[in-house]
């Protein structure tokens, strides 16, 4: 039987560094297509309009605001869909949720779970 060829994702990532580098190097591991990295609110949204990447992974502390970056990027319905990174505390994790975000992570993700939480984000949004 032959496998079909797995899509890959199209991310972007906003991220303050080192987490940035982080989260990049653990996408493409987890064999995402990183189509841009930023490290501030409006290159994030801007990269946002340009692209229409699948999913947005956004640094809850991203310089410029990351709940901004969320309220902005994450409408109802449509792509792309965000994944914060930083919800250490359950009051982070409502936070995020109740501003769009499609799931929240502690800023120690495991890489294998952070490409996980890619896909499912990407495939939930085809569904």
């Amino acid at each position: 039987m032959e496998q079909t060829p797995r899509t890959s994702v199209s991310v972007v990532v906003a991220a303050r560094d080192p987490l940035r580098q982080s989260i990049h190097e653990a996408l493409q591991a987890g064999g995402h297509r990183v189509a841009e990295s930023c490290t501030a609110l409006a290159d994030t949204l801007a990269a946002v309009r340009r692209i229409h990447p699948d999913v947005c992974v956004v640094d809850r502390e991203l310089p410029g605001g990351g709940l901004a970056a969320i309220c902005a990027i994450a409408l109802p319905g449509r792509q792309p869909r965000v994944i914060v990174i930083g919800g250490d505390t359950p009051a982070q994790v409502r936070a995020a949720l109740l501003v769009g975000a499609a799931e929240c992570l502690p800023q120690a993700v495991a890489p294998e779970e952070l490409a996980a939480a890619v896909s499912a984000a990407a495939a939930a949004h085809t569904h």
